[in-house]
């Protein structure tokens, strides 16, 4: 309850969650959706807070394609304390790295189904079912409607009231 008051007073909400994203992870870089979707503020909010903290030399900032990633910047003068205060103060998540996923094969499809018929006299037959064929659409033409032009009468009275039929 005391350290949510002081972080309330000290940091805005936006700032809190800024800085306990990056200086609660001070060795992983973060681009700028990533902090938006993480910190569940708006981007303009976000961006700004990003700009200002960056231009005081609180975050380190480089591109990756046409990405912007930040980070915690470990030559600023309070780059110690902040640590610290974003582990006590701030109550954000930091996501861990998903695990690749394997792609998942692609079931193998059934054969048709075989069937063997015997005769005491005969060898072996071999008999294969066949599937039904698909469905073909149906497709109905139908004759194209006829537009009517509806029109919009303005009249004016005497007294200079409009009126629309």
């Amino acid at each position: 309850m005391t350290s949510t008051i002081l972080s309330n007073s000290l940091f805005t909400k936006t700032q809190q969650r800024v800085l306990g994203l990056l200086y609660g992870a001070p060795g992983k870089s973060f681009y700028t959706n990533e902090i938006v979707r993480i910190a569940a503020i708006g981007r303009g909010t976000v961006t700004r807070e990003l700009v200002k903290l960056a231009a005081a030399g609180v975050l380190t900032v480089s591109a990756a394609g046409n990405r912007k990633h930040y980070q915690a910047n470990p030559d600023c003068l309070v780059y110690a304390e902040l640590v610290k205060i974003a582990r006590k103060l701030f109550d954000v998540e930091i996501p861990k790295a998903e695990p690749k996923v394997k792609p998942k094969k692609k079931p193998v499809q059934a054969k048709p189904a075989q069937t063997q018929v015997k005769k005491a006299s005969e060898k072996p037959a071999v008999v294969v079912e066949e599937k039904p064929q698909a469905l073909q659409p149906v497709v109905e033409k139908v004759a194209p409607k006829t537009r009517v032009k509806t029109g919009i009468t303005i009249t004016v009275d005497d007294e200079g009231q409009m009126g629309f039929f």
